[in-house]
């Protein structure tokens, strides 16, 4: 991603993690997978992709979400250099070698933390955008630090809708994933596990999402978007 001294990262093998499409019930973070797995979901479809429709992967990582996109989509990878998945590799100072105005829709899955400077990365996306492309966007809110190389921020939904808006694009829906109590439960969840025995961890982390998601499903829409896990944005270029 971006740097302010132009310094380029590396890609490392292994960074982030491979989330099951349907993860165990005592998988560490099965409620926060599902709700994301949903939502993105739900975005794509609305999206408006046919066969040919060029679809980047912004920070594509080990390439998650890829078979989530419709049959005869185009896609492309783009990341940091040493990851052999990727078939573009982000410029020194975190931008896309793509032309302006080719891509239809812009995939970004919590990568926005990661990026020392959001502004810029927002910029390439509107750039390679065509008029009428949309950029599908999530990223963090209540999170445990995990740098990859490195981990600079959280947001809100105002925040994460202002810089959004703020570099041209007209949001469509916003959502947040995993509200407040039970996002609160996966955090306590992260930064205790690592303390159990290895043979305690699958049934301690069991316990812990049932009851993340008993407690999520009592939140509404509206607190959810006030605190969550996760911030998720669909967004249009004029």
């Amino acid at each position: 991603m971006a740097t302010s001294d132009s310094t380029q990262f590396e890609y490392v093998a292994g960074e982030r993690e491979h989330l099951p499409l349907n993860p165990k019930r005592s998988h560490r973070y099965r409620c926060c997978i599902l709700a994301l797995n949903q939502c993105l979901r739900d975005y794509l479809e609305v999206s408006e992709l046919g066969s040919g429709s060029k679809v980047l992967d912004y920070g594509c990582g080990i390439q998650q979400y890829r078979e989530f996109l419709p049959k005869g989509c185009e896609y492309m990878g783009a990341d940091l250099p040493g990851n052999s998945l990727a078939n573009i590799e982000i410029t020194p100072d975190g931008g896309l070698p793509v032309e302006d105005q080719s891509i239809d829709l812009l995939l970004s899955t919590q990568v926005l933390e990661h990026v020392d400077d959001p502004d810029f990365y927002l910029s390439e996306s509107f750039r390679v955008l065509r008029p009428g492309g949309r950029l599908l966007l999530c990223t963090h809110g209540v999170f445990r630090y995990h740098p990859g190389p490195n981990d600079y921020w959280r947001w809100t939904h105002t925040g994460l809708l202002r810089i959004v808006r703020q570099t041209g694009f007209e949001v469509e829906q916003v959502r947040g994933l995993v509200g407040g109590s039970a996002a609160a439960l996966q955090m306590f969840q992260d930064l205790t596990m690592q303390h159990l025995p290895g043979w305690l961890r699958p049934g301690y982390c069991a316990v812990l999402q049932t009851l993340m998601g008993w407690l999520d499903a009592h939140h509404s829409e509206a607190a959810r978007l006030a605190n969550a896990w996760d911030y998720a944005v669909l967004a249009r270029k004029p």
